[in-house]
């Protein structure tokens, strides 16, 4: 039964990114090789989430970890969008990254979903700081469980790695690792609530 789900799951994938990007109206897409491969639209799911933020009656809760400390704040919701936008850039679509990254896929049991992994196929530009993604599938419903980013940048001789842990519907995290070359990694853990029965 779950290979039948996968299947057809994949079929389905498959036909909405190609219908995506045959409307995207984006001339890029004659430039994309023939290894091309779907990508599912990571960063349309992330702004559907943070449409239906938007219209909730909900306070988002913000908890900030750094050097064993967590405070907590209230937040505006253009401030869960303000925090989420670097995350939104560059836009991760069949269009944009299939000529950058690979896929593949298996059923995880541990966790009971589909996981759809990224990873780079060739040099990255520079100017392209994204370097990993997931997304989590639950296989009886079909829904997007999960989705985790990392970039991964370098500032004033500072290796900067940036994680996005996005669960549906419910609350993401960005954890940020910061190092210099010879020294103990500084991280600091943002965390933004806005379902409490998670």
């Amino acid at each position: 039964m779950q290979k039948i789900f996968f299947f057809l799951f994949s079929v389905s994938f498959l036909i909405f990114s190609s219908c995506h990007s045959k409307n995207s109206g984006n001339n890029d897409v004659e430039n994309i090789s023939a290894d091309s491969v779907s990508i599912f639209p990571v960063t349309s799911f992330l702004k559907g989430q943070l449409r239906i933020i938007d219209s909730m009656p909900t306070t988002p809760l913000k908890l900030v970890t750094s050097h064993g400390k967590t405070d907590s704040i209230w937040l505006k919701r253009d401030e869960v969008r303000s925090d989420a936008a670097p995350f939104l850039v560059p836009e991760i679509d069949s269009v944009s990254m299939s000529p950058f990254f690979s896929e593949k896929s298996f059923l995880d049991q541990t966790i009971n979903a589909f996981t759809f992994s990224y990873d780079p196929k060739t040099v990255l530009p520079d100017s392209l700081h994204l370097t990993h993604w997931d997304v989590y599938i639950n296989p009886q419903t079909g829904k997007i469980q999960r989705v985790y980013l990392v970039k991964e940048t370098n500032e004033d001789n500072k290796n900067i790695t940036t994680q996005l842990t996005w669960v549906t519907d419910g609350w993401y995290s960005i954890r940020t690792i910061t190092q210099k070359p010879g020294t103990e990694p500084d991280i600091k853990e943002e965390k933004m609530i806005w379902n409490f029965d998670y």
